[in-house]
Parts: structure tokens; C-alpha cells; sequence
């Protein structure tokens, strides 16, 4: 419903500015680099740690005291 409803208001914004601008629907979450479809099962593994209007990728390398603290 939402989505409508902001894609007719860019198409109207598109007329207060010169040249063409173009409406892209993208498939990433947010302001993040990861797709949406992947995001809430990253974020349920841990993988994924909420940061301000993004968020930290947490890898499967590295130290198993850090990955023992973020899963305990």
C-alpha cells in the first residue's frame, strides 16, 4: 500500500526538476548493501547488527570469544 503511494509522490516530484528522472524500485533493504529477501534471515542469525540507519556485517572469520559473546 505504502509503496504506491510513494511512487506517485516521486512522479510528481519529477516535474519540479529539469531533465528526465527516472523511478527505480530496488531490492536492497533500506540504506544497506544487502537484499531484502536475505536481510531479516541474516538479521535472525546474527550475521547482520543493527547500526544507526545501516548496519554491521558480522562475519563467519575470526576470534570464538567474540562469536561466543554476540551468541550467548
Amino acid at each position: 500500500a505504502d509503496k504506491e503511494h510513494v511512487i506517485e509522490a516521486l512522479r510528481r516530484a519529477k516535474f519540479k526538476f529539469p531533465g528526465r528522472q527516472k523511478i527505480h524500485i530496488s531490492k536492497k533493504w533500506g540504506f544497506t548493501k544487502f537484499n531484502a529477501d536475505e536481510f531479516e534471515d541474516m538479521v535472525a542469525e546474527k550475521r547482520l547488527i543493527p547500526d544507526g540507519c545501516g548496519v554491521k556485517y558480522i562475519p563467519n572469520r575470526g576470534p570464538l570469544d567474540k562469536w561466543r559473546a554476540l551468541h550467548s
